[in-house]
């Protein structure tokens, strides 16, 4: 057997050995890191149904809010919503950052194989190129008879099989690499929308905590003339609702339908399944409208997802108009809204929002961050209220009972969406 052949055989023999060895020590490793996101997903998993149960509550709530107690009780429980909320992001910063060490380990010991695959294929190599250097004849002269003539040249064919299979396995590790390096990109993103998440959570808490102690702090004429105001906004949400039906059904019978836009844009929330388990309310003349609006018209779609919930633009835009109902109707409209207006045609509203993360005329990408769900405005618990209109019909007019409002044609979502998260 040529020296340099007996070589590569024997480096083989000992980096063979050597995993052989390292490979507990890895697998310990792995295991270890593997029960700490466990443990983790457990710890998410106990939040998140504290999380639904608070949503539940905040809905029971929603209807005794027609008082000064009502509301504090209401506002108290969005906070313990909200705080759960920002241990969920806790929580998730460590899950992913144990899932990046995880992914680093790997990282390394692919890149690791691939440079002792790299070694073993220029020991292959350098041994081709040897065999390959001498002629079949030199071969057959230099052989002592022809068995040894035939093993030399099977140990050529054999190296160049070995070649071939270690060359696929580089190409395997290469694409595991990309893969894992991929992966950790969208951790490291994760992780980054995870600490916007627990920064923006803890100032809604603080906002809602404010207004919570301001409630506290009335005086018993002020908590009298408070409730007194509370009272009348039955009347005056039914007139609010009138007028945005009568308008946007002008809007719309007016609409080309020849002139409508065409493709699909994003949900405004990262879901996971078929969006329709998410939705509380529908498009169109449902049931709920039937009972809570005069006009028994719903606009748009409702995702019930609990206060603090990331929104994200459907699609890139500018952003038309940004607002707060609740300077002019408290819990009468749609409190705090977004409206991002479309290159393709479409504009859409995100509103009952906790608060708002971007101003007019910023420009906005395709699941960019641009907000948090909340329960202000005229809302039976924390959602978001999303609608899509014909942007040719979009403006911002003054409300006679609401301040600045935002209208259109409002087109149904399920054309434009798509079907699961």
């Amino acid at each position: 057997m040529p020296f340099s052949l007996h070589k590569f055989y024997i480096t083989t023999a000992i980096l063979t050995l050597l995993s052989f060895i390292l490979t507990p020590l890895s697998f310990a490793a792995a295991d270890n890191l593997k029960n700490q996101v466990e443990n983790k997903n457990q710890e998410l998993f106990v939040i998140e149904q504290k999380i639904k149960e608070t949503q539940g509550n905040l809905q029971e709530t929603q209807t005794q809010s027609q008082s000064i107690e009502g509301e504090v009780n209401r506002l108290g429980k969005n906070i313990n919503q909200l705080n759960l909320g920002i241990r969920s992001a806790e929580i998730s910063i460590d899950k992913l950052g144990l899932e990046i060490n995880s992914i680093n380990s790997d990282i390394t010991d692919i890149e690791r194989d691939i440079t002792d695959k790299n070694a073993s294929l220029m020991d292959i190599l350098r041994e081709i190129q040897f065999q390959d250097n001498e002629s079949v004849f030199l071969t057959l002269l230099k052989s002592r008879n022809l068995s040894e003539s035939i093993d030399s040249m099977q140990t050529l064919l054999e190296l160049n099989n070995q070649l071939q299979i270690e060359s696929n396995n580089l190409k395997i590790l290469r694409d595991n690499l990309n893969e894992k390096r991929v992966g950790r990109t969208a951790k490291k993103n994760e992780v980054e929308l995870q600490n916007q998440n627990f920064k923006y959570r803890k100032a809604i808490v603080e906002d809602q905590t404010q207004e919570r102690q301001r409630l506290l702090s009335l005086t018993r004429q002020q908590a009298g003339e408070y409730s007194r105001e509370l009272s009348k906004l039955e009347e005056q949400r039914a007139e609010i609702e009138k007028e945005i039906e009568d308008i946007e059904r002008r809007l719309a019978d007016a609409l080309d339908p020849n002139t409508l836009p065409t493709g699909q844009i994003n949900l405004p929330l990262r879901l996971s399944g078929l969006i329709s388990k998410f939705i509380t309310q529908g498009y169109g003349r449902t049931a709920f409208a039937g009972r809570a609006y005069k006009s028994g018209f719903h606009n748009g779609l409702d995702f019930g997802t609990p206060s603090g919930t990331p929104i994200f633009s459907s699609e890139e835009g500018t952003v038309a108009a940004i607002g707060d109902q609740d300077r002019f109707c408290y819990r009468g409209a749609y409190g705090k809204f977004i409206v991002i207006k479309h290159e393709d045609g479409l504009t859409t509203l995100y509103a009952h929002l906790s608060r708002p993360l971007v101003s007019v005329g910023q420009k906005v990408n395709r699941g960019d961050l641009i907000g948090y769900s909340g329960n202000s405005g005229f809302s039976t618990g924390p959602h978001l209220h999303f609608t899509i209109y014909a942007s040719q019909t979009f403006y911002m007019g003054a409300s006679r009972y609401c301040g600045p409002m935002p209208f259109g044609a409002p087109l149904n979502p399920f054309d434009y969406l798509p079907s699961s998260g």
